[in-house]
């Protein structure tokens, strides 16, 4: 199962005496004086505006940028003969205009499964490489170690997505760094289990969209 996060945009550029309020572009400023009663305000406005679209009128750094599709079911495993927990590779991919960053801001529990038997557990996160970015980027987040639930996620490492034409900044050329990426989790049990637990949990990602001036 997948997920689209996606913004619906609907918003204007309003200039106010020539300073536009998108962004922080400061436009045509005008000064009224000598008598002067009126000033004549240019009003832009734009309707469902397109966060793929890398010149849409969006503020940098506005979560309306965010436009993201991942798989929102996953799980791991082990065997009874086998003290390795694996799991499947998942996707996320980024189709905004924009380049995003993530990283694990919560994992939580959803049941009462005691968990003295998982001796560590991560989430590995690998923007996939490109041509011309031939190492990627590669994340590892601690979940679990001897069977209890990191708390604090502060300070995990983001890992960045390009925008969907795999830029990381408008001075990229297109397709130099990718906008997906994949994750897995990987980890170990204390001793080879006789008896199947099935503990469930919510993993809370966060996404930012990144400054396309930098």
């Amino acid at each position: 199962m997948n997920k689209i996060l996606r913004n619906t945009i609907v918003s204007g550029a309003v200039a106010i005496l020539g300073v536009s309020t998108v962004g922080t572009t400061v436009v045509n400023a005008t000064t009224i004086s000598d008598g002067t009663n009126n000033a004549d305000v240019t009003v832009n406005g734009t309707l469902g505006a397109d966060n793929t679209d890398p010149v849409a009128p969006i503020p940098e750094g506005s979560d309306k940028w965010i436009n993201v599709t991942l798989d929102t079911a996953t799980i791991f495993y082990n065997t009874q003969t086998d003290k390795n927990i694996v799991s499947p590779t998942y996707n996320i991919t980024n189709n905004s205009g924009r380049p995003v960053s993530f990283k694990v801001n919560s994992f939580k529990q959803n049941d009462s499964v005691p968990l003295s038997s998982i001796s560590s557990l991560n989430a590995n996160f690998t923007r996939k490489v490109t041509a011309t970015d031939t190492s990627g980027s590669n994340v590892s987040t601690n979940l679990i170690t001897g069977g209890s639930i990191n708390s604090d996620f502060s300070s995990a490492t983001s890992t960045q997505l390009a925008n969907k034409n795999g830029m990381l900044s408008a001075k990229d050329t297109s397709g130099a760094y990718s906008n997906s990426a994949t994750f897995n989790y990987n980890g170990t049990v204390t001793d080879k289990l006789t008896a199947t637990i099935n503990p469930k949990f919510t993993m809370n990602l966060l996404f930012t969209p990144s400054d396309w001036t930098k």
